[in-house]
């Protein structure tokens, strides 16, 4: 019984100046200290929101327009210009009034501005339309609002009548009604009689 009252007074002699210490410690943290850690955690660019294979779908009268598939999708919404990074990529997949499939637009990076409603498409972007024209460019802009596809930079169209390359694009968002700037390239033309 004595040795265990001495190793209790011990324990005693231990925790009070520790317990002192701390609190002491923590009571010099004044508004300086709390103010540094509040700067150093703002500064860091972290998503609100984080996703790992996602599937969002935009439909109007119930019926589906546009289906958007990521691997990862990040949502920064604390900010003064909030936006969604797709840093994997995306398929978006457009849809007619029957819910058929009608033309794609793939990338292998994209940002959609959540301010402007556009859709910044990077690196090795594909659309393809119903007709099986393919776009390949490596910069595309969609604006959800006007339902117009532009670029400003070099671009490739392969369809069945040939390539055509350019610098600069413009289409509505279903690539039916299209325009190359600047454009160049061979077109199969058959020779009448």
């Amino acid at each position: 019984m004595t040795n265990r009252l001495s190793k209790l007074k011990n324990n005693k002699k231990i925790i009070i100046p520790l317990l002192t210490g701390i609190i002491i410690f923590f009571a010099s943290c004044g508004k300086d200290s709390i103010e540094k850690v509040n700067a150093i955690t703002s500064e860091i660019n972290a998503p609100n929101i984080a996703i790992i294979n996602t599937e969002i779908i935009y439909s109007e009268q119930a019926l589906i327009k546009v289906k958007v598939t990521s691997k990862e999708l990040n949502r920064y919404l604390e900010i003064e210009n909030p936006y969604t990074e797709f840093p994997q990529g995306l398929f978006v997949e457009f849809y007619d009034s029957t819910g058929v499939s009608y033309s794609y637009i793939r990338a292998d990076y994209c940002i959609y501005d959540e301010t402007e409603k556009t859709w910044t498409a990077k690196n090795d972007v594909e659309s393809v339309n119903s007709d099986g024209d393919t776009l390949n460019t490596e910069f595309l802009i969609w604006n959800m609002e006007t339902e117009r596809v532009y670029s400003d930079q070099y671009v490739r169209i392969t369809n069945k009548d040939g390539i055509i390359h350019g610098k600069g694009f413009e289409a509505n968002q279903d690539f039916s009604d299209w325009k190359i700037l600047g454009s160049s390239g061979t077109i199969s033309v058959e020779n009448e009689k």
